[in-house]
């Protein structure tokens, strides 16, 4: 176990909320020197990590702790809601009661409804955001050259069923996330380049998956658009 933190340490870790640290956002911390989940970086750490979260957010210390630890043990749950809901709320009489309810029940499904509907919540999907950008940030070539490989076989694929399914991948790939929308100060400017990449691929993959499932097979004439080959280092590279 490591060492106890005080409510001072907090506040010097996080000023930016200083004066909204209670006792129980320090025992939520405590607690968590024991939970394996936060052995190899403590939950104090994580918090001053994703501190830019709390920027402009309506939310407590505890709750910005909480929201931590439910992302945190998403991983370990294999993406299960339920299961890390369970976990950052135990102590909750509505949790005790559905905890050990059959899969089947209406109590566990009441509980999995409510795992879903803080997985939804603001800062918890913040806080997800936040954590994905340096993967984003460093995978981003290689995404766009898979997205070209898709397109590659949308368009040239021998077989009809293969060019659906990798317009439908496509369609997926292309996707960004629903609603979500987060202020991060990471150095880097937007880039409508890529926007419009995503949108192009998208049109091009919904209406040739259209012909394709209507009987045309020849799609070389599709359109006046041609399909991007090759990406380096996540910008366009012009046929």
């Amino acid at each position: 176990m490591g060492q106890l933190v005080t409510l001072d340490d907090i506040q010097k870790a996080i000023p930016a909320k200083g004066k909204a640290v209670t006792q129980e956002a320090v025992d939520i911390i405590n607690a968590s020197l024991n939970d394996p989940e936060f052995q190899g970086e403590s939950l104090l750490k994580t918090a001053c990590i994703y501190e830019g979260v709390l920027k402009g957010a309506r939310a407590t210390m505890p709750e910005y702790l909480n929201a931590l630890r439910f992302c945190a043990y998403i991983s370990t749950e294999q993406s299960s809601y339920t299961e890390a809901y369970k976990k950052v709320f135990c102590e909750r009489t509505f949790v005790k009661e559905r905890r050990e309810a059959p899969s089947d029940s209406q109590k566990y499904i009441e509980l999995c409804s409510a795992a879903s509907r803080y997985r939804k919540t603001k800062l918890v999907v913040d806080v997800l955001t936040a954590s994905q950008v340096p993967l984003d940030m460093m995978f981003t070539g290689y995404r766009y050259k898979a997205i070209g490989v898709l397109a590659e076989i949308m368009q040239h694929s021998k077989y009809d069923r293969d060019k659906i399914n990798a317009a439908k991948e496509l369609l997926t790939a292309t996707k960004g996330p629903d609603n979500v929308k987060i202020e991060l100060d990471v150095g880097v400017s937007d880039s409508n380049a890529l926007e419009q990449l995503d949108e192009q691929l998208r049109s091009i993959a919904a209406k040739q998956k259209t012909m394709l499932e209507h009987g045309v097979s020849n799609l070389t004439d599709f359109g006046s658009m041609k399909v991007i080959e090759e990406f380096e280092e996540g910008e366009l590279v012009n046929d």
